[in-house]
């Protein structure tokens, strides 16, 4: 029995030999370089689009700029140009250097070797374009819009009774401000009387023959009376005209 439990009982390993021990875990693998550098790489990049790409642009602007102005009237002068000036600063500087009104002018640049127009922002430096030539150019003007006439005033009239054929009268409206010359060929017309022979009279009572010249404001009367002087200048008409429409 003893035997039996010294087997089974007893765990202990006899004596010479030893125990296995686990294997230790392989070390972990240390971060890759590239993965490191890669880190290193982005926040450098975006140091260079914030900081060091304005500087880059900076480098690319000349300092001084040597230009030719050529002036509306085909004059040309030489002219030298710091090249941190905004393009509408130089335009505004020559116009009133040159005592030009800024807003009857354009302005124009042109490359040295192409000649061909430089396109711009009013904010672009000078030093950052390519430019040899400038040209000051009168503006064209657009054309106007047709404008619609203003609407006419309504001219003033007034009733005008008119005398005429001893016994007939009728109703006109005239401008009392223009001359009665001028209203004569209403009269006429609504008279049925020919230019020539008619006179216009301010009554039939005294025969007073009226100015042409003169406005139916000027004489203060709404009435005359129309004669045909063919006939004889009446002396008193004791019949009273009817008014006719």
């Amino acid at each position: 029995m003893e035997t039996g439990a010294t087997q089974f009982g007893d765990c202990k390993p006899a004596s010479g030999q030893k125990i296995k021990r686990r294997a230790p875990q392989p070390p972990k693998k240390p971060p890759i370089a590239r993965d490191v550098n890669e880190h290193k790489v982005i926040p450098t990049l975006g140091m260079w689009s914030d900081q060091n790409i304005l500087t880059m642009k900076g480098n690319l602007i000349k300092t001084i700029v040597d230009i030719l102005v050529v002036f509306p009237d085909g004059e040309e002068q030489k002219k030298t140009v710091h090249g941190r000036k905004p393009v509408m600063d130089l335009f505004v500087e020559l116009c009133s250097q040159y005592h030009l009104n800024p807003t009857h002018y354009t302005f124009e640049l042109q490359y040295g070797e192409t000649q061909q127009p430089v396109s711009y922002k009013p904010n672009t430096l000078i030093g950052t374009l390519d430019v040899q030539k400038i040209f000051l150019k009168l503006k064209v003007p657009e054309e106007k819009k047709i404008k619609r006439p203003p609407p006419k005033v309504p001219e003033r009239t007034v009733r005008l009774v008119v005398n005429y054929l001893k016994t007939q009268k009728t109703v006109i409206r005239v401008n009392p401000e223009v001359p009665l010359q001028s209203i004569i060929p209403i009269i006429c017309e609504k008279c049925e009387v020919s230019q020539e022979c008619i006179v216009l009279l301010r009554d039939t009572f005294t025969g007073e023959k009226l100015e042409l010249t003169k406005s139916l404001n000027d004489l203060g009367i709404k009435e005359l009376y129309a004669w045909n002087n063919k006939k004889a200048l009446p002396s008193k008409i004791h019949s009273e005209p009817t008014l006719s429409y």
